[in-house]
């Protein structure tokens, strides 16, 4: 390994311990642009579900829950339902996502519980001060204009209401990804894979803890607050409309 540029943590994911030139910085640039700020396509959906999505649920649903107030709860790049299945209990929920394989996923799964939309976050659907919460989950990173859809977070919700972000942290370490990794349906196999993969791509596109305050530096909010997960490479920020 160290022959070849690389050496293995004490975690077991490998990493790089030669420098990386320009041109390969400026492809990995591309691939995690290419990767993150659109919608999923068929494929994607399907593998996102398979491997990842019930490990996103489960670690989001504890950072998110004590949070969610109201009767009125819009989940913005709600996928395929995982966390609005577990959110929505007694309150009226509403899930927008871009990728129509999610929106039906979402559909199946949460069985008239409650309603999918196919929209993008940056143009919203829905009226002023129409909800009590609004959330996104690993979201803000697929945002083509993430300061835009935080506006549109912040107009949709009532004042007084909840706005809540969460979104994998851009300085976590690969030993924090290689936890999460851990509880995802990844095979055992290819997780050091995945964890180089994801630190070259969706890691790198994700804000800093300081850059996820500023996407709400435009917007009518106060009591803004913004904690790392215990453990986890995950960032969860809190508002309160104004």
């Amino acid at each position: 390994w160290r022959r070849r540029g690389w050496r293995r943590d004490h975690d077991g994911v490998v990493e790089s311990t030669v420098a990386e030139s320009d041109s390969s910085k400026s492809m990995w640039g591309r691939l995690s642009e290419g990767v993150c700020r659109r919608a999923f396509s068929s494929p994607e959906a399907f593998l996102y579900e398979a491997t990842i999505a019930v490990a996103l649920s489960r670690v989001m649903l504890p950072a998110l829950e004590p949070h969610v107030r109201g009767r009125r709860v819009l989940d913005v790049g709600s996928g395929g339902g995982r966390l609005a299945t577990a959110i929505c209990g007694d309150c009226s929920l509403v899930g927008v996502d871009p990728s129509w394989p999610q929106v039906r996923r979402f559909f199946r799964r949460v069985q008239g519980r409650a309603v999918t939309i196919q929209a993008e976050g940056e143009a919203l659907p829905f009226p002023a001060d129409a909800f009590d919460t609004v959330y996104s989950s690993c979201v803000y990173k697929h945002w083509q204009h993430p300061a835009l859809a935080m506006r549109e977070c912040a107009r949709v919700l009532r004042p007084g209401g909840t706005l809540i972000t969460v979104e994998i942290d851009g300085a976590a370490s690969p030993a924090q990804f290689r936890r999460f990794a851990d509880q995802s349906r990844v095979p055992v196999g290819l997780r050091a894979g995945y964890v180089r993969f994801a630190m070259r791509t969706v890691v790198g596109v994700a804000p800093s803890e300081d850059g996820l305050r500023c996407g709400f530096d435009n917007i009518d909010v106060s009591d803004l607050r913004v904690d790392r997960m215990t453990d986890m490479p995950f960032l969860v920020a809190t508002a309160t409309a104004s």
